[in-house]
């Protein structure tokens, strides 16, 4: 619809010289530009919509599978609960080998390997099942002041050697330690004067005490599990993490 003119007034022009006044001149405004706000609107709603849609229809087209990953922060070592892991939806052209709602019960119990922030993807890869007690094991526990562990820590899972340093100045550990050999591995001299009690123990469980003091409970064979535990409180055993 076309806007009307508008016309205004007549201006009086000032008297001529001759006492008679000019003819009025009459004015004319140009027309205003009217803004439809309804026509704007409805542009922008059907924007709105397209751009939806297009979001919608991405997301319909790539397929989603179930995930397993952690909800918080899992630290490494720390034993998985139910409450630790949930089931999320991720693209089923991921090439990660992420563990399914399926392993859902399998991953509970199990122990991380590796620090996990929360969301991450649980994989075979980061965290493995808990050492488990047979007939011949025995489990001991040690309490290691800082220098009796790596400082890298320990978790469960870790293999380890458990060595016992012997001061050459003190008379009755070399007398105690000389000669000690015997057909299970236990006590074995490392030819430096120190002496191995037990080899390829498992790390079990690792608790931090105070003044960064640790308790670590190992797995070992019966025999090695009580030599460690008879010499537990001397103070001069040392954990050294050994390769599977």
């Amino acid at each position: 619809m076309a806007s009307t003119p508008t016309v205004r007034a007549p201006r009086s022009g000032a008297p001529s010289t001759n006492g008679h006044r000019p003819a009025p001149v009459a004015g004319i405004a140009p027309p205003r530009r009217r803004v439809r706000l309804p026509e704007l609107v409805v542009g922008v709603l059907v924007m709105t919509v397209f751009a939806l849609g297009a979001v919608l229809w991405h997301l319909s087209a790539v397929d989603k599978s179930p995930a397993l990953a952690v909800v918080g922060t899992v630290e490494r070592g720390q034993t998985l609960s139910s409450s630790d892991v949930r089931v999320v939806y991720v693209a089923s052209d991921d090439t990660l080998a992420h563990l399914t709602q399926a392993d859902l019960n399998s991953v509970v119990g199990q122990v991380a390997l590796v620090d996990l922030a929360p969301g991450t993807l649980l994989t075979r890869s980061v965290v493995a099942d808990r050492p488990a007690l047979e007939a011949g094991d025995g489990i001991v526990g040690l309490s290691l002041e800082p220098g009796g562990y790596p400082a890298m820590g320990l978790s469960p899972g870790d293999l380890v050697n458990v060595v016992r340093t012997v001061d050459p100045a003190d008379p009755v550990t070399n007398e105690a330690d000389d000669g000690d050999t015997s057909d299970d591995g236990a006590d074995t001299s490392t030819g430096m004067g120190d002496v191995v009690i037990a080899r390829g123990a498992t790390v079990v469980s690792v608790e931090e005490l105070t003044s960064d003091r640790l308790l670590v409970s190992i797995l070992a064979p019966e025999g090695d599990a009580v030599a460690v535990a008879a010499r537990a409180g001397s103070g001069s055993l040392r954990l050294v993490q050994v390769s599977p």
